[in-house]
């Protein structure tokens, strides 16, 4: 307020006009500020390598096509008006046919160096590529991560927001050492719900004894854990108490709707619970499906699965970044169908994902506004248990 008696002791009522016009097209052009902006990317699962294929040899994987598509992701980061707080790295940022190249190290520092080159730092995710290439003894001394054997936490980018950062492979048969008991606990749980996995996690008939939702049960998913999802139902009941949004990243998907129906975490049931008690949660980003999906889930939680620079290489543009408004998430790219789809084909359909529509902006970027309910609301009238939503569907 101190334009105001700066104009009155010049007694000049033009002076004051002016100054309250200036103001308040100042307060304006704030208004049209979104509270903060973070990019987003996943699944980059690059490799020094020609073009090769996924798991069950059906879709082509552009392991360099991808890696440019990190290049301009961080190119286009840099051009930003407001630079974003942070990029949302979600997972699997190298491919694990690294590995066999023998080119886990080299391929690792060439994408973080890119993410180096960002006007903000990475919070970056592990996906199961990563425990491909690294195990958890590597990953607990990895700068580049918070934790590494145990990567979950939260962290609040401005205020009345806290992000919280999951790791989906607590259980899990990959990356453990074979006496760690999340690898043992891993080893029961399939052994009793998807008998056609080897225990060591390669080999075996992974989808033969399986249907439905327990195709999830296989060694490229995980699990978070009771301690893990003890911590997230304590940090929700934190978010809340303190009138608190949060956004929950994770590398594997929380919800069936959000994806194919087979790359969920294998507690998935239990983390959507912990979710549905609390008003706080916004919105759940994942990877993993590199086809990407969207659903608002029936307590107005936003799921969003989005799509891995893989799929289209050099013609594709799977990044983009995130405007957070009080009542809305603006997520806006170059082809924002290329990184949050409106549409995703499954055996020989396409089927609508239930994205709202993109609009065109004046900048020359696409963009999906996805509303928000007010802060504390929790839509009771539509609320319904995580079960009860999924057979429903």
């Amino acid at each position: 307020m101190r334009w105001l008696p700066h104009a009155l002791a010049l007694g000049g009522s033009s002076v004051l006009c002016m100054s309250i016009s200036s103001r308040s097209a100042a307060l304006s052009q704030q208004a049209q500020r979104p509270l903060f902006s973070f990019g987003v990317i996943a699944d980059v699962q690059w490799a020094d390598d020609e073009d090769g294929y996924n798991y069950d040899k059906t879709v082509v994987r552009c392991y360099r096509g991808a890696f440019r598509n990190l290049v301009r992701a961080v190119d286009w980061w840099n051009q930003l008006v407001t630079p974003p707080k942070f990029i949302a790295q979600l997972g699997d940022i190298l491919d694990g046919v690294n590995v066999k190249l023998g080119k886990s190290e080299s391929a690792l520092g060439a994408a973080l160096a890119e993410l180096a080159r960002a006007p903000c730092p990475a919070v970056n995710i592990v996906g199961n590529h990563e425990l491909y290439n690294f195990d958890r003894a590597a990953l607990a001394e990895a700068s580049w991560l918070r934790h590494g054997d145990k990567e979950y936490y939260s962290f609040q980018p401005a205020a009345g927001w806290r992000f919280v950062v999951l790791d989906p492979y607590q259980v899990a048969l990959i990356g453990h050492a074979a006496d760690d008991p999340r690898r043992r606990e891993a080893v029961a749980l399939i052994g009793g719900r998807n008998p056609g996995v080897d225990p060591s996690g390669v080999g075996g008939e992974w989808f033969k004894q399986v249907s439905g939702y327990d195709r999830r049960f296989v060694p490229y998913n995980g699990g978070l854990g009771v301690e893990q999802l003890a911590w997230l139902q304590a940090e929700l009941a934190d978010a809340t108490a303190a009138n608190e949004r949060v956004c929950i990243m994770c590398h594997v998907i929380l919800h069936p709707q959000a994806c194919g129906g087979s790359t969920m975490v294998w507690d998935y049931p239990e983390a959507l619970e912990v979710i549905s008690q609390s008003s706080c949660v916004a919105a759940v980003l994942c990877g993993h499906d590199h086809f990407g999906q969207y659903h608002l889930d029936s307590n107005g939680v936003h799921h969003c699965t989005f799509c891995s620079p893989l799929n289209k290489g050099d013609d594709g543009d799977a990044f983009g970044v995130v405007h957070v408004w009080e009542d809305a998430l603006e997520i806006c790219g170059p082809r924002v169908d290329d990184l949050l789809p409106a549409e995703r084909s499954s055996g020989g359909k396409t089927r609508p994902t239930g994205r709202p529509a993109k609009v065109q902006r004046a900048d020359a970027c696409e963009s999906v506004t996805l509303p928000l309910r007010p802060r504390g609301q929790h839509s009771e009238e539509n609320r319904r248990r995580p079960d009860e939503e999924a057979a429903a569907a």
